[in-house]
């Protein structure tokens, strides 16, 4: 079923936030999955902040939808909270400029909204799109297909979140939409956060609200060079993030949402042994020792923690010795903790 949109005096079902910052290069294609759902009763903002690339106000004289609202460079976290602020949908549905939808899955999603009224949050499976051998992508028409037809949700995957997030289960950004009520009940994201700033706020809605996952993929999430360079963080946002929502909820949130200790420590070991592969292969060594001790006293992976602490000393003596200081480079990290 195809829903005419409003007018602009009309409050539109769903709002859609898409934060932009130098993005011409995949902007169309992700407005296009918007404006091109067979679900049109949709307003989408687009949170231009601080681009130098591109004029952004051009893209809202391609459909009367389309509202541009301009920002000056304060961070996703930001402009997704201003995009909720100024939004007047019942529903708020998230995208990032360089991803896309599936057609139909608005469709799909306001339908099973209406059918399961107690859901706070619904979303999707992703695939991940990666560049070509010669660089570019493939179209996105050639990986997508028409998911208006989902109605079914993967069972593992959705009900009371909370336990199965601590222990791991990815939401991705691009394939939710939420109830106002459930932003309104929660705020925003936290603009302090440099990474894991979507995970926190998915904990936080997983407190209140059942969320649920469709039985499939809904959206494509792209993989370049460009959105996966950050600069490693001494911190350890994951291990953090685990800890302040254990010690802010406990580690249980109802019956059938459950969380061992053994189950968390074996996260919490998951996430330090992450963060000293990451540090001892494009970062600091000095951050990587730490991080392989915290996993091991967590009793993960104790041979190869041990192995790579004891490589980490000795990187760090030898460069001691030879005068050099250990430098924090660049490090290529998984574009989903940016998001």
């Amino acid at each position: 079923m195809v829903h005419h949109h409003s007018n602009t005096m009309n409050q539109p079902r769903v709002s859609v936030v898409i934060p932009v910052r130098n993005g011409k290069d995949y902007i169309q294609e992700a407005l296009d999955s918007v404006l091109q759902q067979s679900f049109t009763d949709l307003e989408l903002l687009l949170i231009d902040d601080g681009s130098t690339d591109d004029d952004y106000d051009r893209y809202a004289l391609q459909d009367e939808r389309v509202r541009v609202i301009h920002l000056t460079g304060t961070g996703v976290s930001r402009a997704r909270n201003v995009g909720m602020a100024q939004s007047r949908g019942e529903f708020i549905a998230f995208l990032d400029a360089d991803d896309v939808w599936f057609p139909g899955k608005l469709e799909a999603q306001v339908r099973y909204f209406d059918a399961h009224p107690d859901v706070g949050v619904v979303f999707g499976k992703f695939i991940r799109w990666h560049a070509l051998p010669g660089g570019g992508f493939a179209p996105a028409s050639s990986l997508t297909i028409n998911v208006s037809d989902l109605t079914e949700s993967d069972a593992e995957r959705s009900g009371w979140l909370y336990a199965r997030l601590l222990k791991g289960l990815l939401v991705g950004m691009n394939t939710a939409v939420i109830r106002r009520t459930v932003h309104q009940a929660i705020g925003g994201f936290n603009e302090s956060m440099r990474q894991g700033e979507d995970y926190d706020f998915w904990l936080k809605s997983s407190r209140i609200a059942e969320m649920h996952s469709l039985n499939g993929s809904i959206a494509l999430y792209r993989i370049h060079g460009a959105s996966a360079m950050h600069k490693l963080s001494d911190e350890n946002h994951l291990a953090n993030l685990i800890k302040v929502a254990t010690l802010r909820w406990n580690i249980n949130s109802r019956a059938g949402d459950e969380i061992t200790s053994s189950e968390l420590n074996r996260r919490l070991g998951e996430a330090n042994f992450m963060h000293g592969y990451s540090h001892y292969w494009g970062g600091n060594k000095f951050v990587a020792q730490k991080s392989f001790i915290q996993s091991l006293s967590h009793g993960h992976k104790k041979t190869r923690s041990l192995i790579y602490a004891v490589l980490c000393y000795s990187l760090i003596v030898v460069k001691t010795l030879t005068g050099h200081k250990d430098q924090q480079q660049p490090a290529q990290q998984n574009k989903q903790h940016k998001k």
